[in-house]
C-alpha cells in the first residue's frame, strides 16, 4: 500500500510542489499531506471510471446480451418448433422472435420450417405441424426441446416418430399425454392450420416432463460486422419449385437500414400474424444438400452427414461456403474456402436447405430480382391470440 501511494502522490501533488519552489515568493509553506489527504486528492483528481458493462453473445446468433439479461435466459434449452409452411398456413406467428429457422423440402415439393428460440419468448407460435428426419437431425445437434403435431411413421430410414425415441430427443409431442397442454386450436384458421402454442408453454410442459438441461452448445462464430470480401448480393431468389412458381419461390432483399434480409413469399411481403411486420434476418445461409424420396408416400430424407456447397449471404454481400457435418449430434459448420470458420454478424439467422439442382439466382442489387409471380392469397387472419380453446 505504502509503495503505491508513493509512486501516485507527486502526480497529484505537482501544482503544490510547483508553488513551493516558485520564484522566492513569500507564499506560505503548505500543510504536510497526510496519507489520508493523499488518498482524498488522488480520488478526486482521476475521473471515476465508467465500469464496462459486462455483455455475453448468446448462443445462436451471437446477439450480445447484459449480464442481466443473461442470467435470466442462461440455462434455457433451444426450442425447436415445427411450422407447416403450406400456402393455408401462411401468414406464421412467432417466426420473428427465433433465433435461427431452417427450410427444407418434405413430401409433395413442399418445404416446411423449424424455428429456433432461445434469446426471445414467442406468445404465440403458429401453425404447428408433424416432424420430419431431418428436422430431428438438426434438433438433435443443438440438444434442443422439440414440439411437433405428429409425426412420420414408416418402417424405412424416414421413421421420425421411431428416431424420436432412439435418440432421446426431448420430445414435445402436442398429442402426448403431457406435453399436449402446451397446445390449443385457433379457431381463425382453417384446420390442418390450426395448431398453435406458445413457448413459455412448451417450456412449462417440459419442466413439468422433468427433462434434463442441454448440453453445453458448440457455437459459432460471431462478430459485430460481417465477414470481409464476398460478391455484392443484395437480392436473393430460391426457386423450391424450379419453375418460378408463386407457391415455390421465396426472394430475399437487402435492407441496408435494418442491415437485414427482408423475406418475400407468396407474391409479396413475409409478415408475421401477430406484429404485421415483415421477417428480417441478419443473415441468409443456403445449404446444398443431396436429397431423396424414399418410399410411396413422398418422404425426403437429406444428406445431412460429410461436406457440401454453401452461400452465406451477409452485410449485402455473398460468399462461397462449404459446410460440414461429421455425425448427427455433431454441430454443422460453415467455413470459407480457405478452410477458416466462417465469422457471422450477430443477428438472426435463416437457413435454407436446398438441393443441389434447386435455381438460386443473385442479384447485385434488390432492384435486379425479376418480380414475383402473382398470387391470390386471402386476407391476414385476425392476430391470434395465446389464450386456448
Amino acid at each position: 500500500m505504502t509503495r503505491r501511494l508513493l509512486l501516485t502522490v507527486p502526480f497529484v501533488l505537482l501544482p503544490l510542489l510547483f508553488a513551493a519552489c516558485g520564484g522566492g515568493s513569500a507564499a506560505p509553506p503548505s500543510p504536510p499531506l497526510t496519507a489520508t489527504a493523499a488518498a482524498s486528492a488522488i480520488a478526486t483528481a482521476t475521473a471515476t471510471a465508467t465500469p464496462t458493462p459486462v455483455l455475453i453473445p448468446s448462443p445462436l446468433d451471437g446477439t450480445m446480451l447484459t449480464e442481466a439479461e443473461w442470467q435470466q435466459r442462461r440455462g434455457l434449452s433451444p426450442l425447436a418448433v415445427m411450422l407447416d409452411n403450406s400456402p393455408e398456413a401462411f401468414p406464421h406467428a412467432g417466426l420473428d422472435r427465433a433465433d435461427l429457422v431452417y427450410e427444407a423440402f418434405v413430401e409433395g415439393g413442399m418445404t416446411r420450417l423449424m424455428a429456433v428460440f432461445w434469446r426471445f419468448e414467442a406468445p404465440v407460435v403458429a401453425p404447428v405441424r408433424s416432424a420430419r428426419t431431418p428436422f430431428v437431425i438438426w434438433a438433435s445437434e443443438l440438444d434442443a426441446l422439440y414440439a411437433h403435431g405428429g409425426s412420420a411413421e414408416t418402417d424405412n430410414e424416414a421413421n421420425a416418430a421411431g428416431q424420436i425415441y432412439e435418440w432421446e430427443i426431448k420430445d414435445l409431442e402436442a398429442f402426448a399425454n403431457v406435453s399436449s397442454a402446451a397446445y390449443y386450436r385457433d379457431g381463425d384458421r382453417a384446420a390442418p392450420h390450426d395448431l398453435s402454442t406458445a413457448t413459455e408453454r412448451l417450456r412449462s410442459a417440459a419442466r413439468a416432463l422433468e427433462y434434463p438441461a442441454s448440453r453445453a452448445l458448440p457455437v459459432w462464430r460471431f462478430s459485430d460486422a460481417p465477414p470481409a470480401g464476398g460478391v455484392a448480393a443484395q437480392g436473393i431468389e430460391v426457386d423450391w419449385s424450379e419453375a418460378r412458381h408463386a407457391t415455390r419461390l421465396v426472394q430475399w432483399r437487402w435492407d441496408s437500414a435494418a442491415k437485414s434480409y427482408l423475406r418475400f413469399r407468396l407474391g409479396g411481403p413475409d409478415l408475421d400474424a401477430v406484429t404485421r411486420k415483415q421477417l428480417a434476418f441478419t443473415t441468409v445461409i443456403v445449404m446444398r444438400v443431396p436429397n431423396e424420396v424414399v418410399d410411396f408416400g413422398g418422404h425426403v430424407l437429406l444428406d445431412q452427414y460429410g461436406e457440401g456447397e454453401a452461400m452465406v449471404f451477409a452485410g449485402g454481400a455473398v460468399r462461397q461456403a462449404k459446410w460440414k457435418k461429421a455425425n448427427r449430434e455433431d454441430r454443422t459448420r460453415l467455413y470459407d474456402l480457405t478452410g477458416a470458420e466462417i465469422v457471422f454478424p450477430r443477428g438472426p439467422i435463416f437457413i435454407e436447405v436446398v438441393a443441389p439442382s434447386t435455381p438460386i439466382r443473385i442479384a447485385a442489387a434488390s432492384s435486379g430480382l425479376e418480380p414475383m409471380p402473382p398470387y391470390e392469397r386471402r386476407e391476414l387472419p385476425p392476430t391470434p391470440t395465446p389464450a386456448g380453446r
